[in-house]
């Protein structure tokens, strides 16, 4: 029943990616017809990219929320919820600050160690409780909300509001070949250590003590997945903005369908996360044209509801 249930999920999903990316590179500013989307410069030179990174954003945010919540055994871990993003616009901050080189490859690189730095912090922070889901949102929260605060200070006094401003966000709109290459490239080691280690990590959600019976160095698996999810954000945030709430909503969703499910789990919380950015960058385009609303912003209203629906469900 599970597995029919998956099928359907994964197919209904698949089939609904493609109609909403064909409706995604036909609407905009300027409206393409379908017979024209293979030959429009527009599309081909803006939209696609534009589209692709949607689909590599979705697929980094969506499965690194998904190792969080395995590894903290916490639902309600995310890179917002857990400071990881905040660590990571902190990091950015300081290059804008100290005037040194902001290019591509540079940011997405300091990114990610302030998103490593900061989830390293939680991690320290909460073990004694082991993860507690109340007190990871609370430091992880703490922690962002003071990362962002000084980044805020930092750029404000240096007079780089505007271009943190495009880092805090989430935005689609700046997205170049370049930094489409550098989402590919961490895709790309991201689903290399996922296969290297799926097993271990698989074995880390039936908790610390059988994993441990199993021969899993519990200690290693964390550090690698904690070592995935800091290219996760630190690469996206560099690229396209903090985007928060995909790795929340995506694997919830998807557990609904496929229940203990590893690889499953995963596929579909992929899935969804693409579908997440898709629509969310869809209406941030169109719906009030010409001018466009961040994408980031509108992820925010829909996971802000569905946060507090987590935490009230795990309450009772």
């Amino acid at each position: 029943m599970a597995r029919k249930s998956f099928l359907t999920a994964f197919l209904a999903g698949i089939l609904l990616l493609f109609f909403l990316s064909i409706l995604y590179l036909s609407l905009g500013e300027q409206n393409i017809f379908l017979t024209e989307l293979s030959k429009s410069k527009i599309v081909l030179d803006l939209r696609l990219p534009r589209l692709l990174s949607l689909y590599l954003a979705g697929f980094l945010l969506s499965v690194s929320g998904f190792l969080v919540q395995t590894m903290t055994r916490n639902p309600i871990a995310e890179m917002s919820t857990l400071g990881i993003s905040g660590g990571a616009s902190l990091a950015l901050s300081l290059l804008l600050t100290l005037g040194l080189s902001t290019n591509s490859m540079i940011s997405c690189v300091v990114a990610t160690f302030g998103a490593f730095v900061a989830l390293l912090l939680v991690m320290l922070l909460t073990a004694r409780a082991h993860f507690q889901p109340l007190k990871v949102v609370l430091v992880g929260t703490s922690v962002g909300l003071f990362a962002t605060s000084l980044a805020s200070s930092l750029t404000f006094a240096s007079h780089n509001t505007q271009s943190y401003f495009l880092w805090i966000v989430g935005s689609f709109s700046g997205i170049t070949l370049e930094k489409l290459e550098i989402l590919a490239l961490a895709a790309l080691v991201f689903l290399v250590l996922l296969l290297i280690f799926a097993s271990q990590i698989r074995l880390l959600a039936f908790g610390e003590e059988m994993a441990t019976g199993l021969g899993v160095s519990v200690s290693r698996v964390r550090f690698i997945i904690m070592i995935m999810v800091a290219i996760a954000s630190g690469v996206t945030v560099a690229s396209v903005g903090v985007i928060s709430f995909v790795g929340l909503i995506a694997p919830q969703i998807a557990k609904r369908f496929t229940r203990t499910n590893f690889w499953q789990s995963l596929m579909l919380s992929s899935l969804l996360g693409m579908l997440l950015l898709v629509i969310a960058d869809l209406l941030a385009r169109n719906l009030f044209k010409p001018y466009e609303f961040p994408a980031g912003s509108l992820t925010m209203l829909l996971g802000a509801p569905f946060f507090l629906w987590i935490i009230a469900k795990e309450a009772k």
